[in-house]
């Protein structure tokens, strides 16, 4: 049985890009007809339809899609493997970025920020030893010279249409999604497929299935915080918008760590703290409200700025 995965690497992980056996495309057609046409708001950067939340009739597809004999290429071969998917993980995602490659750096991007920057899904906290969770992306759009899902440390990309599918590392494989022309409409619908697997598989069957718990809840968790982070209009969403932007803020630790030690000078100097041990919980109490209190103003910033000039 061939692999589906076309390049490999110890650090990044595993990556394949390829395209979908043609029997499963009038599948797709119907997936795509019916998801597009349900899509509360087109010209909102992204929508998430979860597998639970499908209406009966796409649910019947995605579910064609899901138990395709194909992805048992995911076990590369082995023979002792342990692969299935976590429908729970699930979903349709219409995206319709503004960004363009120049402007990332310049712009505000919010909960997108975990799209549009380099970044892995999961990092270091979803890596276990021979299992590993992996993201299919299956293009149902057609037409895209515009969007492109690109694998900076493998020198690999691939603009997604219909048929096209990408699988990663959800954990270990570095990407983002780079928009190249902003004068384009160019919007992107994705069925989004998630399948553990363990090769050469010695793990119980509980051990697996804390796994698979463990990363449904945290991509519940980070899809509520993007969720809410993208296009922001109240406090509440600018808080998490900008959270999402400065941890992917390029060197975010060395420059947190530059003013924590101003707020030291300041309170050694100005408010005549010694820096002793007995001052120890003092200090670290006044460097974390006042980290808070910054960060406070700047969210309070955006968000005046928005509600008084519209500007995000």
């Amino acid at each position: 049985m061939s692999s589906l995965f076309t390049s490999r690497d110890d650090i990044e992980g595993n990556i394949g890009i390829g395209k979908l056996p043609s029997g499963l495309e009038s599948i797709l057609d119907n997936i795509s007809n019916e998801f597009y046409g349900i899509i509360p708001d087109k010209n909102a950067s992204t929508y998430h339809l979860w597998y639970k939340d499908m209406p009966t009739s796409i649910k019947y597809n995605v579910e064609q899609i899901q138990k395709s004999d194909f992805w048992n290429k995911i076990c590369d071969g082995n023979k002792k493997c342990i692969n299935f998917n976590v429908k729970e993980m699930d979903e349709l995602y219409y995206s319709n970025f503004k960004n363009t490659e120049d402007n990332i750096s310049t712009h505000n991007l919010y909960g997108s920020s975990g799209n549009i920057i380099i970044h892995k899904d999961c990092h270091n906290i979803c890596s276990f030893n021979k299992v590993v969770l992996y993201r299919i992306l299956i293009g149902l759009s057609d037409s895209n010279d515009n969007v492109i899902t690109r694998f900076p440390e493998f020198n690999m990309e691939k603009k997604i249409n219909k048929s096209d599918y990408v699988i990663f590392d959800f954990s270990r494989t570095s990407h983002q999604v780079i928009k190249e022309d902003q004068s384009k409409k160019t919007h992107r619908m994705l069925l989004k497929l998630h399948f553990i697997v363990c090769e050469n598989c010695n793990y119980s069957k509980t051990y697996i299935n804390f796994l698979k718990v463990y990363f449904i809840n945290y991509d519940k968790i980070t899809r509520y915080i993007l969720a809410n982070g993208t296009d922001p209009e109240t406090f509440y969403q600018f808080f998490i918008g900008l959270a999402c932007q400065y941890f992917y803020t390029p060197y975010i630790s060395n420059i947190i760590l530059f003013i924590v030690i101003i707020i030291i000078i300041i309170l050694k100097c100005l408010f005549k703290i010694k820096l002793i041990y007995k001052n120890l919980s003092k200090i670290i109490k006044y460097v974390f409200f006042s980290l808070i209190s910054i960060y406070l103003l700047i969210v309070i910033f955006y968000w005046l700025r928005y509600k008084l000039l519209g500007i995000k």
